[in-house]
């Protein structure tokens, strides 16, 4: 038989559904509860690294803050010890100050412009004598109501360092523009937030203007600025949500982040955090190929189990098969293992009509030669016909017996069925020793059985009582068989003796196959086979002793259990 059938011959058997349903099952919950298991474990990664981002975002852009203060304080000083010096109108050449100590260390030059731009005072490195270039410059200029502005990054070619310009606005009572105070603080002083702390290299940090342009930027421990941003999507959340958080690529690398961002309200500026989805992600994508793992290898138990359990029923299945076969096989055998006794009474069997048959031909034979009446040659001829008649039946009963076969069921008169195997029984042995007795009155009983079967079945239990009387008397050699209707459409037949009775070890594993009731030289295939043949017709087969003697009975089904129709 090829695997497929093997496979479908076992799934028709509702134990191994359950199994392999069971078993699909289990590994079916398992992958789920796997697969949930990851995207809430990714999901809770991402919430917490959204709220420690938030906090990141909030925590810098107070770090901004306070150094614009610095630089806001450091103006209205500046605007107050000179504002009035600058709004007047004469035209002074530019006077190098000295900030005072308590300005911020952050602050390392000012300038104090007029209006045309060109510096009045000036502090630190300032290079530049005229302003009115610098966008910042036109910005305070141009918009009215405008107090304070930041600049673009500006390099200074003196240093070598690049710096922004925290600017405020001198404007008279009127609220004209008269001039410009700035104080300059390193770019790079913008991100110098939390310093010492190690800075993974998707780690970002960075301050934008309104306009699109970065003033200040940290990835990793890179700091850079001047770059242009506008319309991109950093700009687009920006503009769509002041203080929020998404998911996406960065600008410049490409690299897919979590960003929050928060916009200041002093300043036209915002700031921006960003940790790198991979940096996210990765303890949960380690935890997922743990459970993935984990899954795969209970998926692969699993599996093993079940090829193991369809092997396991697969040997079972050849193993019932061969079992069935050899005791088909043995059946078989003991039928034609019997031949040579029935050889013997077969031949007495047929003996008496063949006899019977050449006696009558001989006296009509003489009748036709003496001129006999033709009805006397009729009546012999006629005997003649019923012998031959007779020992057909005998042959075919002999015949059938021998014969091999599957049980097909079928509605029996019970009484035939008895009639005749005990003629077997007797034909087995030329010289019964045993008065085998049946009272009948079941002709119009019918069964279900296999006729031959159950007449094998008779046959050897009437050989065993036969063998088990051997040491009594003659008188006292007699097997009785009887037959009893029970409830649930069943029938009994039974068959007892006066013998010695079973072995009390033979009744306590009288259910286990190969127990014989012959001590020596029985090998317990008889009882093994009749037993098989009554578990096929859907009966038992119990032996027990009584005062004096054994009892085996067998039970079949009756006609009446066959389902009617209306």
């Amino acid at each position: 038989m090829q695997a497929p059938n093997i496979f479908l011959t076992i799934l028709r058997q509702p134990a191994a559904r359950l199994v392999v349903i069971s078993g699909v099952l289990f590994v079916a919950i398992a992958w789920v509860t796997v697969i949930w298991q990851i995207v809430e474990d990714r999901a809770a990664a991402a919430e917490a690294a959204v709220r420690e981002n938030r906090g990141r975002v909030v925590a810098f852009g107070q770090y901004v803050s306070r150094t614009l203060e610095a630089a806001e304080l450091a103006t209205v000083y500046l605007e107050q010890r000179y504002g009035a010096s600058v709004r007047s109108a004469e035209a002074s050449p530019a006077t190098q100050i000295v900030l005072p100590r308590y300005f911020d260390p952050a602050i390392v030059g000012a300038q104090i412009a007029d209006a045309d731009g060109n510096v009045r005072f000036s502090a630190g490195t300032a290079e530049r004598h005229n302003v009115s270039g610098l966008r910042v410059f036109r910005d305070l200029r141009d918009t009215a109501g405008l107090a304070r502005a930041i600049s673009d990054p500006i390099l200074r070619r003196e240093t070598g360092e690049t710096v922004l310009l925290v600017a405020r606005a001198l404007r008279d009572g009127g609220g004209q523009f008269r001039g410009m105070v700035a104080v300059e603080i390193p770019a790079r002083r913008f991100v110098e937030f939390n310093v010492g702390v190690n800075y993974r290299a998707a780690d970002l940090i960075s301050i934008i203007s309104l306009r699109g342009m970065t003033l200040a930027r940290r990835e990793g421990d890179k700091l850079s600025w001047g770059q242009n941003v506008q319309f991109t999507l950093v700009m687009q959340r920006q503009l769509a949500d002041p203080m929020g958080d998404y998911w996406g690529p960065s600008v410049l690398d490409g690299q897919r982040r979590l960003f929050s961002h928060q916009r200041l309200t002093t300043y036209p500026i915002f700031v921006t955090s960003g940790v790198g989805e991979a940096d996210v992600l990765a303890p949960a994508a380690r935890r997922a190929g743990w459970f993935l793992s984990f899954a795969a290898a209970l998926t692969l138990v699993v599996g093993a189990l079940l090829v193991l359990y369809f092997r396991h029923i697969s040997n079972q299945e050849q193993a019932q098969r061969r079992i069935d076969m050899m005791r088909n096989e043995f059946a078989h055998s003991a039928r034609v293992s019997s031949l040579s006794e029935m050889a013997a009474g077969l031949a007495h069997e047929l003996n008496q009509p063949l006899t019977a048959a050449s006696n009558y031909l001989a006296v009509g034979e003489l009748m036709i030669r003496g001129d006999g009446p033709r009805e006397a040659v009729a009546s012999q001829l006629h005997q003649v016909r019923g012998q031959i008649a007779r020992a057909g039946d005998i042959i075919r009963r002999i015949r059938d017996y021998l014969s091999k076969g599957n049980a097909e069921l079928r509605a029996e008169a019970l009484d035939p069925v008895i009639y005749d195997a005990i003629e077997l029984a007797r034909g087995a042995n030329a010289a019964p020793q045993a008065r085998i007795l049946y009272p009948g009155g079941h002709a119009q009983t019918r069964v279900l059985i296999d006729r031959i079967q159950i007449q094998q079945v008779l046959v050897n239990l009437i050989r065993n009582a036969e063998e088990a009387l051997a040491q009594l008397p003659v008188e006292r050699r007699e097997i009785r068989i009887s037959c009893e209707i029970l409830p649930n459409d069943m029938l009994e037949i039974r068959v007892e003796d006066d013998g010695p009775g079973f072995p009390d070890t033979v009744l306590e594993q009288f259910n286990l196959p190969f127990i014989s009731t012959k001590a020596e030289h029985g090998l317990g295939i008889g009882l093994s086979i009749c037993r098989r043949i009554i578990e096929v017709h859907g009966g038992t087969l119990k032996a027990w002793n009584r005062k004096q003697g054994a009892a085996i009975r067998f039970t079949v089904k009756r006609e009446s259990a066959l389902p009617t129709f209306s």
